[in-house]
């Protein structure tokens, strides 16, 4: 340990000494872990710390959380219970360090999800896929678009016009079509009448003709 942190060590172990001196008669023994002085538990602390980032690769999302330790300082901040039962005199306390780092190692996985999602919204943002795309310019293409029915409208008239033109013009197609069949349908009937007629009175002149 260099001069300087020695000296912190003691004016800390000191101070300890100063705050802890009137409580030692009325409790418990501490372990042997609460007799090193803050500054060495700290140090410890940060020690296992660095140990846990430097594990491996799959450590990033908690070397981020730890670096902006500030910002996320607030989330390891138990809030205090509304309902105060009349019995209990203690107040809630904020976490100790160790059980912060506790609480860090335990959401580990939910860390690295939300590190992936947010990596792959980022991702998403990128492609353009998350924002609306050319539907943020309907509002200006509305009036385009107001304009453009009021230009088709004619159009359209005439379009209904003319296949009102068009059907009209089918169905009398269909009814000549109707018409000539009937006159060939009539005109089939007469020739073979004809045909009968013919054929009764070569019979009649000539009887060698009928072989019936």
């Amino acid at each position: 340990m260099s001069t300087p942190d020695l000296a912190l060590d003691l004016r800390i172990r000191y101070l300890e000494t100063l705050l802890t001196r009137s409580s030692t008669s009325t409790t418990a023994p501490t372990s042997a872990s609460n007799t090193a002085s803050l500054s060495r538990r700290v140090s410890q602390l940060a020690s296992s710390l660095d140990l846990v980032l430097e594990a491996g690769p799959g450590t990033d999302a908690l070397r981020k959380f730890v670096a902006n330790y500030d910002l996320n300082e607030p989330l390891l901040t138990v809030p205090p219970v509304p309902f105060h039962h009349p019995s209990s005199s203690s107040n809630h306390d904020d976490l100790t360090p160790h059980s912060k780092v506790s609480l860090i190692l335990e959401a580990e996985y939910e860390i690295r999800q939300l590190e992936w999602e947010l990596r792959q919204i980022a991702l998403l943002d990128d492609q353009g896929v998350v924002g609306a795309g050319e539907l943020a310019q309907h509002q200006d293409l509305s009036t385009e678009l107001a304009r453009t029915k009021q230009d088709v409208k004619p159009v359209a008239a005439s379009y209904q016009d003319l296949e009102h033109k068009t059907h009209n013009l089918l169905s009398r197609y269909y009814d000549y079509i109707s018409t000539l069949s009937e006159v060939f349908v009539q005109w089939n009937d007469i020739v073979s009448e004809a045909e009968q007629e013919v054929t009764r009175i070569e019979k009649s002149r000539n009887p060698s003709l009928d072989i019936s």
